[in-house]
């Protein structure tokens, strides 16, 4: 009876164990997953803002002539 006892404890312990691993696996990717999309947003938004600052920086040239 007392074998029966610790087996169904160490059953129950397992599965606890298992759900535990799923949820943090789960967490993993998701977060890796986020660190992609963060990456990829960020390079974009670089690109972004030079290609801004680049057409300002023609802008003042050709303000900058018109009124020389």
């Amino acid at each position: 009876m007392r074998y029966n006892s610790i087996d169904m404890a160490s059953l129950i312990l397992q599965i606890y164990n298992l759900i535990i691993l799923m949820q943090d696996f789960n967490n993993t990717d998701l977060m890796q997953e986020l660190q992609k999309q963060d990456n990829y947003y960020l390079e974009k938004l670089l690109k972004n803002q030079e290609k801004i600052i680049s057409l300002l920086e023609k802008g003042s040239d050709k303000v900058g002539r018109k009124i020389n």
